[in-house]
């Protein structure tokens, strides 16, 4: 793959057309097995289809799949959505929570883990090839320890294997790192085997907040002073944080000259997170969160950088 070109569930595109990007968000999924909610179940095709509509029509070109094995990854079913509905789509692939890894994961070495990351990434299923590794997933904890964070033994050997598959393909790795914010230890084993960082994205970097405004940046800043990217993907999750909160987190991220390493989406896998159910939709970005940046002086250059040029550059091969 040359450094111009990005794999979509379609085929190779031009990095120049991938367009303004949601960076992480779920298309099809059943996070329901994890969750115990029917609301987790993102199954229905047409709807999703109709939900894109919207996103479309708000400026959307390209979404980010980060579905992981376990929860309902489904390549196929991808690229139907991305014939359907014009949307751009680039298939993640990872695994999530230790409660939903395979059987053959928990006895692979982690030659094998590698091994079958990179098939998805050279060869693909159905046809339909990754183009980066995620959400690569490490467990969530109730409160926020980035200091003391650690992933566990079998989460560790997999981001071990997300590494090796990196320097084996050159694609990028972006993680879950919510509750808990466990980005710095995460970003820790993968140094330590051999990843690029400049090629990493520390997901759910808006998971937790502070009223100290500089607790948050404390987060981040190390994240960005790594060369890594911070995510911040739950945009609309107000039940987290309140998108104000998050608006001021990331105008002060931008004031400190940060756009080209931050990346914004919604987190979408819930189906009454779906306009049909009366939730925000896949425009929630566009239609009601940019508004919040520009009053607080972010400029439509750094709001491109934020939603073109950032997940421009984490796709296409170094």
């Amino acid at each position: 793959m040359a450094n111009n070109t990005i794999v979509t569930v379609t085929g190779e595109i031009n990095a120049a057309d991938l367009g303004p990007t949601l960076s992480h968000e779920h298309l099809y999924c059943d996070v329901s097995v994890h969750s115990s909610r029917p609301d987790n179940q993102v199954t229905d095709i047409d709807l999703v289809i109709a939900e894109l509509a919207a996103f479309r029509l708000a400026g959307g070109r390209s979404i980010i799949e980060v579905t992981p094995e376990g929860i309902g990854r489904d390549a196929g079913k991808l690229r139907t959505i991305s014939e359907r509905s014009g949307v751009q789509i680039v298939s993640g692939i990872a695994f999530y929570d230790e409660s939903t890894y395979p059987d053959w994961l928990r006895t692979a070495t982690i030659e094998q883990i590698a091994d079958y990351f990179v098939r998805e990434i050279e060869e693909g299923t159905d046809g339909v090839r990754a183009g980066l590794i995620g959400e690569l997933m490490s467990h969530n904890e109730p409160v926020a320890n980035a200091s003391g964070y650690r992933l566990h033994e079998m989460e560790e050997r997999v981001f071990i294997a997300a590494a090796q598959a990196q320097k084996r393909t050159g694609v990028a790795i972006s993680t879950h790192a919510s509750l808990g914010r466990a980005g710095h230890a995460q970003l820790d084993v993968l140094e330590r085997h051999g990843a690029d960082l400049g090629r990493v994205v520390i997901g759910h970097c808006d998971a937790h907040w502070h009223t100290d405004i500089d607790l948050d940046l404390d987060y981040c800043l190390p994240i960005l002073a790594r060369g890594a990217y911070c995510q911040f993907d739950m945009i609309g999750w107000t039940e987290l944080a309140a998108d104000t909160t998050r608006a001021d987190r990331i105008a002060a991220l931008m004031a400190l000259g940060h756009a080209g390493k931050v990346t914004l989406s919604t987190d979408t896998c819930r189906l009454s997170q779906m306009h049909r159910n009366g939730g925000r939709g896949f425009d929630h970005v566009w239609t009601s969160f940019l508004p919040e940046l520009r009053v607080r002086g972010v400029t439509e250059a750094q709001i491109d950088s934020m939603l073109v040029d950032a997940p421009r550059s984490i796709l296409a091969a170094a």
